[in-house]
């Protein structure tokens, strides 16, 4: 009897460090009908390690075996087929067959192959299909290129902690860092081609080093917005896998000191490591103490700690003078339980990079994007739902609901971004800034409203009722942001370049407080996001001293955003600026918590088109 395979179904390539798109879908919006979706660094390289996704492909559990482990390859040599799956690229008139890693279904409706694409694969712009038991997939679009590095990330993500040792190979952490001088060891794949291209599926490459000096290096690493000196970067002696060596700069220290590595004009995934001037454990002056939490997990193997932001997006989305204003208020709680795990793979209990620093991370359908290391977090239960009050008595108490897999998140004030798209209107006034109704369901914002704003739990199983106030002083609510001017365009979005640095000026708010900058770059639609059609998209947030009044966005961080394409097809951006706190630890900790912290972040903007 033959038995019928349902044909592969390809949605995702990808680096298989940096996760960056390649292939998403093919969109068919009013937009860009037929266009494929892809992120500026998402070009496979020659020899480089990349992930497929997708459905109905690859052996199913039962076959696998215990941890997959008849999915497998085994090298030498190595094989380009596993378990009757296996990939063939095509670029112009040559077909080469990728070398298969892994391949299996994963779960019952999705299908994963890890490969290496074959340094003799062509430079350009082909099409790849997977095969499985006789049955091909339809061709989807691939990227080939001669480099496109992706640093491999704790929690496998392309983002938070990077895969960077000591030269001893022990792991960088919070508690074991590096500090300026030193040499550490970044790990990941697409530098290149193998120095062994003949024999590359037949044994292992030899370690040859690309920079004959490290002045004349072609692999390029930027450290918290230095850059560094690189004596080495090329194969580790094992396929596809590369580590670049360089030396830490001086005058950086933080827990989330962000990471880069160029190669050509490829600006790799940017992942963090943990730098001490001292070798110590990381502290950052804008982010809740790890030394803290980690002393409490030591003596008793875990923490309670309890985080609420209070966060909000305005900005005018300019659809070519037509200008619709939108506001997001929202509250976020991770109220949990926990352990080394997270703390070693997440970007941190405020999501934001070190100091002076820059964080790059991709996104699909809705920013900020996800942070994969908050999945090892047990949430605690403080109650159906939280509440804050706010200064201004009229708007009364809004609810925070409990979310599964997020703690607690609410929108308070303004509106969701679908909501936006759809109809323009606001179903609140905007809860933490000044406005006024302008009777046609839109809001005219002014300024941020100060005061104290509380949050209240009712209690639940783990933490009983609670409340805490935090204060946004007249002085951090009157920060201005003196060359908006350059993006305020009312005619229509203005055209930011990205090879130069993007400058951003501000003056006011609190001496001791930080400013935030976030950048957005989507690839399809508007910024407004579809949560039915997601599109990827990059976010950049950048924290630095309010002190500084002012701060240049480094070229090598623009050219992670998507431009706008050739074809003038409508690609939009956003520029946002506005006033972010450390967290600040409650007094008296509630019951049932360690720890409790708030803070704020509070930006707004227009939208721009990146060239």
């Amino acid at each position: 009897m033959t038995v019928a395979h349902a044909q592969p179904v390809v949605t995702q390539i990808s680096n298989a460090a940096s996760a960056s798109l390649s292939v998403l879908a093919e969109v068919t919006s009013i937009h860009v009908d037929g266009t494929w979706l892809s992120l500026p660094n998402a070009s496979i390289a020659q020899g480089s390690y990349f992930s497929v996704y997708g459905s109905s492909f690859g052996a199913d559990s039962t076959v696998c075996g215990a941890n997959y482990s008849n999915c497998f390859w085994n090298p030498y040599p190595l094989p380009t087929s596993i378990q009757g799956t296996s990939v063939n690229v095509t670029v112009g008139s040559t077909t080469v067959a990728a070398y298969i890693e892994f391949a299996a279904q994963t779960s019952a409706t999705s299908s994963q192959i890890n490969a290496v694409l074959p340094s003799t694969t062509p430079v350009g712009t082909g099409t790849l299909t997977v095969t499985y038991n006789g049955q091909t997939s339809t061709p989807v679009p691939i990227m080939v290129s001669a480099s496109s590095f992706g640093t491999f990330s704790w929690n496998q993500s392309g983002g938070g902690p990077g895969i960077i040792t000591d030269v001893n190979y022990s792991l960088l952490t919070y508690y074991h860092t590096a500090k300026p001088g030193d040499y550490v060891i970044l790990w990941g794949t697409g530098l290149g081609p193998a120095p062994n291209i003949q024999t590359e599926g037949t044994e292992r490459p030899p370690q040859t080093n690309l920079c004959s000096t490290p002045s004349t290096c072609p692999v390029t690493v930027w450290v918290g917005g230095k850059q560094a000196t690189v004596p080495y970067a090329g194969r580790s002696g094992y396929t596809a896998e590369d580590q670049v060596i360089f030396i830490v700069p001086q005058g950086l220290q933080g827990c989330y000191t962000q990471v880069a590595v160029v190669t050509g004009s490829v600006t790799s995934n940017f992942t963090s490591m943990p730098i001490d001037p001292n070798g110590a454990a990381c502290t950052d002056s804008d982010g809740v103490s790890l030394n803290y939490v980690n002393g409490l997990i030591s003596s008793k193997g875990f923490a309670n700690v309890g985080v609420i932001g209070l966060r909000s997006q305005f900005w005018n989305t300019n659809l070519t003078g037509d200008i619709v204003p939108m506001v997001n208020d929202t509250v976020i709680a991770q109220i949990g339980k926990f352990t080394p795990a997270p703390l070693e793979l997440f970007r941190g209990f405020t999501d934001a990079p070190s100091l002076n620093n820059c964080s790059v991370n991709t996104y699909l359908g809705n920013p900020p994007p996800a942070d994969a290391g908050l999945g090892y977090v047990t949430y605690l239960d403080a109650g159906g739902a939280l509440s804050i009050q706010g200064p201004v008595n009229s708007l009364g108490m809004q609810s925070v609901p409990k979310v599964q897999g997020l703690g607690y998140f609410g929108v308070v004030g303004g509106t969701t971004p679908d909501n936006a798209l759809n109809d323009d209107t606001w179903p609140l006034p905007a809860f933490f800034w000044l406005s006024t109704a302008n009777g046609d369901g839109t809001y005219t914002v002014t300024t941020l409203s100060s005061g104290n704003y509380m949050v209240s739990a009712p209690g639940g199983a783990d933490v009983p009722a609670f409340s805490a106030t935090l204060d946004l002083s007249p002085a951090a609510a009157s920060l201005q942001w003196t060359n908006s001017g350059t993006f305020n365009d009312p005619n229509g979005s203005p055209t930011i370049s990205r090879n130069t640095p993007l400058n951003i000026t501000w003056s006011g708010g609190d001496p001791a407080g930080y400013v935030d900058i976030t950048l957005i770059g989507t690839t399809a639609q508007f910024t407004i996001p579809i949560i039915t059609s997601p599109e990827p998209g990059v976010q950049v947030e950048c924290i630095v001293p309010n002190s500084l009044g002012s701060f240049n966005v480094p070229t090598y961080v623009l050219q992670t955003l998507p431009p706008r394409g050739n074809s003038g097809s409508v690609v939009q951006g956003l520029v946002t600026v506005g006033p972010v706190s450390a967290p600040v630890k409650i007094s008296p900790t509630p019951t049932g918590l360690d720890a409790l912290y708030m803070y704020f972040r509070f930006i707004q903007g227009y939208t721009v088109y990146w060239q």
